[in-house]
């Protein structure tokens, strides 16, 4: 597969003076097959998983409009509003160490919870607010049950829609291991006329004021009516920055080693579950071959995939290349 992911910031006014200014919110993304039959299936329906090991492509191929918003700052940017077609995952649940397929972890879980709602493709809001500069908090709301390649107003109704809370703590120095962000992230939903409420954490912390290493987890229950994927979720793991720096030619700390451990139970699905726990290992190497330029060799092993009758584990490796400016 090709990829493409495209996020945008265009700046119109700025008046300082005002403690204001505001600009147009925009992604665009992509994704294109080699072949025919690749346009119909995939890791994560092939292997019958709650988790998708492929966590950056889309079910939908060819190009898609996950967000386009106006977003305007005032207080001198200590509150920010963005208002439109908005993609909740470009704000929330953001996790230093793994929230990019791009250069980090690559199963969807270890990129973004799939417990917490977080819509895309429909009419939104999102008010954040930042008083201090070690507290935040934001809200957001979505209405509509559109999904890729379609317009927000096409399935515009009231009979689905969420809405995320997270409050979040960033200390520079926490218990003299440096820096961290321990976020708390109630929500709630409707889909399908059917309500239901949840409740996730988001964490990360850095282990030792000068330490490569980190550690991050993302927990979550909820509703299994209106979860994201899974009723239940753990995601957790370690990560290493510039593992060879001093080692292997001087490297830069671009580079990234990491391992992640992932727990899941599924929502509410017509499909058959025949595992109600499902299990997923993963390891990753970054290696930042030039400045635009990583490659990315990924293992997993998935155990009592959910949707899979026969199936104990499966391997799963793949190799990627991410060209970024």
């Amino acid at each position: 597969y090709y990829t493409l992911d495209l996020k945008t910031k265009w700046a119109l006014f700025n008046a300082p003076a005002a403690g204001t200014a505001g600009w147009i919110s925009a992604q665009v993304e992509s994704k294109n097959s080699l072949t025919s039959a690749s346009d119909k299936q995939s890791a994560r329906s092939n292997l019958g998983t709650i988790t998708d090991p492929t966590g950056i492509w889309s079910s939908v191929n060819g190009v898609r409009m996950p967000e386009l918003a106006w977003q305007q700052s005032a207080r001198n940017g200590e509150i920010v509003v963005v208002a439109g077609m908005v993609s909740q995952r470009n704000y929330f649940d953001g996790n230093a160490y793994a929230d990019s397929g791009r250069s980090k972890f690559i199963n969807s879980a270890l990129i973004d919870s799939q417990v917490l709602p977080m819509a895309a493709y429909n009419f939104g809001l999102n008010l954040q607010w930042q008083p201090a500069d070690d507290w935040y908090a934001m809200v957001g709301g979505s209405m509509g049950g559109n999904g890729a390649k379609s317009t927000p107003w096409s399935d515009l109704n009231g009979e689905d829609w969420s809405v995320p809370l997270e409050v979040g703590y960033a200390p520079q120095d926490f218990l003299n291991l440096g820096p961290g962000v321990y976020r708390i992230q109630p929500f709630a939903a409707e889909v399908d006329g059917a309500a239901g409420t949840g409740l996730c954490f988001d964490l990360q912390q850095q282990l030792g004021s000068q330490s490569p290493y980190g550690w991050f987890g993302r927990f979550g229950f909820g509703d299994s009516r209106v979860s994201a994927g899974a009723s239940t979720q753990v995601g957790t793991g370690f990560v290493l920055q510039g593992p060879f720096k001093h080692v292997l030619l001087q490297r830069t700390s671009n580079d990234l080693l990491g391992v992640g451990f992932v727990w899941s139970q599924p929502s509410s699905t017509s499909r058959t579950v025949y595992h109600e726990n499902e299990y997923v290992l993963e390891t990753v190497y970054t290696l930042q071959l030039t400045p635009t330029i990583k490659i990315q060799p990924d293992f997993q092993v998935d155990w009592d995939t959910a949707y899979h009758e026969n199936a104990d584990h499966a391997l799963v490796f793949q190799m990627q290349m991410a060209i970024a400016w």
